[in-house]
Parts: structure tokens; C-alpha cells; sequence
């Protein structure tokens, strides 16, 4: 009755559910993002498709990991 309120369930879900889409927008789309620009520099270049991919697809697999990891 008297001193600080305990949030609710739905106020928690709410809570975490925005925590998570500022992680998404502020950590993961900016890595999305630098994976296809460097996909679209290595096909500028020159670089074969498979490769591009290859080697966009291993660097986004590596800083996922290191997000994740954090």
C-alpha cells in the first residue's frame, strides 16, 4: 500500500519489448546496413557474386556474434 508500486506484468512485457527494439535499431540494422554496403562496394569492384556474399555474409556472422557475446 504504501512506498513504490510493482510494475505489471503487461507493463514489464511493454518494458521489454521496447528494450529489445532500441537494441534492434541502435546494435543490429546498423550491421545489416554495413553488410550491404560492403557487398555493394565488392560488386563495384568487381568481386564475383558468390564471393561478395561470402565474405559480407562471414563479416555480418562475426559481429553478430560479438553483439550477442556482449
Amino acid at each position: 500500500m504504501f512506498g513504490p508500486t510493482q510494475p505489471t506484468v503487461d507493463e514489464q512485457r511493454e518494458a521489454f519489448a521496447a528494450g529489445l527494439m532500441q537494441i534492434r535499431e541502435t546494435l543490429i540494422v546498423p550491421l545489416f546496413d554495413t553488410a550491404d554496403g560492403m557487398k555493394a562496394d565488392l560488386r563495384r569492384r568487381g568481386w564475383a557474386p558468390e564471393v561478395v556474399d561470402y565474405l559480407a555474409g562471414q563479416w555480418l556472422a562475426a559481429m553478430l556474434a560479438k553483439v550477442g557475446a556482449a
